[in-house]
C-alpha cells in the first residue's frame, strides 16, 4: 500500500512539474513575440502579435515595442508596412513605448519597420511572420486521460466504500464456556 502511495505522489508531482513549467514560461496569454530584441540604429525593438481575448471586441494587432532603456523623443515615429503596404501606427494607450497597428498579421507576412526620431530614418531588416508555435503537450489527450482516470478513481472509492459498509463494524466472537 505505502509504495502505491509513494509512486502516487512520485507521478503527481512529476505531472504538476512538467505541466506547470511550460504554462508559467508562456508569459501573455494573448500575445506572441514575433521578434524580440533586434536593433534599428539606436533603438532596440520588439514586435508582438496581440491576440483578442474571447468576448473582446478587439482586433488582432501588430505592436511594435521599443526597449524603454533606449532615450525617445516626442518626435520618435514609428511606420510599418506589411508585404510592402504602409499600415498605420499610432502610439499605443495600454502598452509604454510602443506604437501599434489596426491590423493584425499572417504566417508567411512580411513586415518591414522604420523608425525616425528627427535625426534619421532607421529600418529593421524585413521579418517573415513565423508560424504559430505549436503546444508540446497533447492537450486533447490529455484531457480525456484525465476523464478516464477521475472516473476509474471514483468507481475505485465507490467499490471500496462499499465494502467496507457490507462489514460489520465489530465482529462478534464465541462465548467461552
Amino acid at each position: 500500500m505505502r509504495s502505491r502511495l509513494s509512486l502516487a505522489v512520485f507521478v503527481a508531482a512529476a505531472a504538476a512539474l512538467g505541466l506547470a513549467g511550460p504554462v508559467a514560461a508562456h508569459g501573455d496569454h494573448d500575445a506572441r513575440p514575433l521578434a524580440r530584441n533586434v536593433a534599428a540604429g539606436p533603438y532596440i525593438v520588439s514586435l508582438w502579435q496581440v491576440y483578442p481575448d474571447a468576448g473582446d471586441a478587439m482586433t488582432p494587432h501588430l505592436i511594435v515595442m521599443v526597449d524603454p532603456a533606449t532615450p525617445t523623443g516626442p518626435d520618435l515615429d514609428v511606420r510599418a508596412s506589411l508585404n510592402s503596404t504602409l499600415m498605420t501606427t499610432r502610439p499605443s494607450k495600454t502598452t509604454a513605448h510602443a506604437w501599434e497597428t489596426a491590423e493584425g498579421v499572417a504566417e508567411g507576412d512580411v513586415i518591414d519597420v522604420v523608425i525616425s526620431d528627427g535625426t534619421g530614418d532607421w529600418g529593421l531588416a524585413p521579418i517573415v511572420v513565423p508560424p504559430p508555435p505549436t503546444s508540446l503537450i497533447p492537450m486533447q489527450e490529455l484531457i480525456y486521460t484525465s476523464i478516464f482516470l477521475t472516473a476509474g478513481t471514483g468507481w475505485w472509492a465507490a467499490r471500496r466504500t462499499a465494502r467496507a459498509w457490507r462489514r460489520p463494524g465489530v465482529q462478534s466472537t464465541p462465548a467461552i464456556g
